[in-house]
């Protein structure tokens, strides 16, 4: 048993993915496989990508949109072959069988609604989170995403996002013309949006905070007091200097919850009213008081600090 897990462990240090990935775009393709098979399918939602498109066809031939994906990016991964190299291909081509796999065994899961706004907000939820979790995963499913890098060497002067809208773009268009529905078009573009919107929430955090520069002109001691004892919050100062009067300042720099704001507002207009305060919205925070710093560790720095730890042994 012991000989197996230890040839699980090379092969997957060999191919370089790590089980942290696997694991995490497994994840992915059931949360993809969850949105098509329960709200985007049913609906004839063709949300962009491969799998946009796999809609448009299963809507008019019974084909499954596992399969169908699979299917259209044979010819991507063979392009992709001779631009990428064979090792970057073959793991592209092994992540779009199992994408493919998962979407097609949960593809006797029913469509749940037929409220298009439903469908739309739900499906985009169910997307968003997949797509967080292959970014998590520093991988691709392939299919379209796989098409972007493969354009994007020919065409150097876009973007991967801007191609990805691009292509995106051409495949809702298709499906409004195949569906003869601009309600079709509407829809998709609206789940794309929410897609989006989700996929940036998970990725920048819900562990907001609220960073605020305090520029004192007297009782900055008493102030960082306060902060400290009364608040429970650190700060740090430094020095600046006016360029209009050239009088040196001191500036503290402290980071609260969103909860705590209205506090410190109080206990600096308490101490200097003529404190000037600059606020800035913080999108993740990090550190003690805030998050547990091992909960936002890369895969790349638990896999650099695993080998690291062999190299020891």
């Amino acid at each position: 048993m012991e000989n197996k897990q230890t040839e699980k462990r090379f092969l997957l240090k060999k191919i370089g993915i790590t089980k942290e990935q696997v694991f995490y775009l497994l994840i992915a393709d059931v949360f993809y496989a969850l949105a098509l098979n329960l709200f985007y399918v049913g609906n004839k939602i063709a949300a962009g990508g491969f799998a946009g498109i796999a809609t448009v066809i299963n809507a008019f031939i019974p084909i499954p949109v596992g399969t169908a994906v699979f299917l259209m990016s044979i010819p991507v991964v063979i392009v992709a072959w001779k631009v990428k190299g064979g090792t970057y291909t073959l793991m592209a081509l092994a992540t779009t069988a199992v994408y493919s796999i998962i979407v097609d065994v949960l593809s006797f899961l029913p469509t749940i609604t037929d409220d298009m706004i439903v469908a739309v907000v739900c499906g985009g939820i169910f997307y968003g989170l997949g797509a967080s979790m292959a970014i998590k995963a520093h991988m691709s499913s392939g299919g379209t995403d796989l098409l972007g890098k493969v354009l994007i060497t020919k065409f150097r002067t876009l973007s991967i996002g801007t191609l990805q809208m691009m292509i995106d773009g051409t495949i809702v268009v298709v499906a409004a013309i195949a569906f003869k529905d601009i309600g079709a078009a509407i829809y998709a573009i609206l789940a794309i949006g929410v897609c989006s919107v989700v996929t940036d929430l998970m990725n920048k955090g819900f562990n907001r905070a609220q960073m605020f520069l305090i520029f004192c002109d007297k009782n900055q001691k008493e102030i960082s007091d306060a902060i400290l004892y009364e608040m429970g919050r650190g700060a740090t100062s430094f020095k600046g200097v006016g360029q209009y009067s050239h009088n040196e300042k001191d500036i503290l720099m402290v980071v609260v919850k969103p909860s705590e704001t209205h506090v410190l507002k109080s206990i600096v207009r308490e101490l200097d009213p003529t404190a000037f305060m600059v606020l800035v919205s913080a999108n993740e925070i990090i550190g003690e008081g805030f998050e547990d710093t091992n909960l936002t560790e890369t895969i790349q720095e638990k896999k650099m600090l695993r080998e690291a730890i062999d190299d020891d042994r």
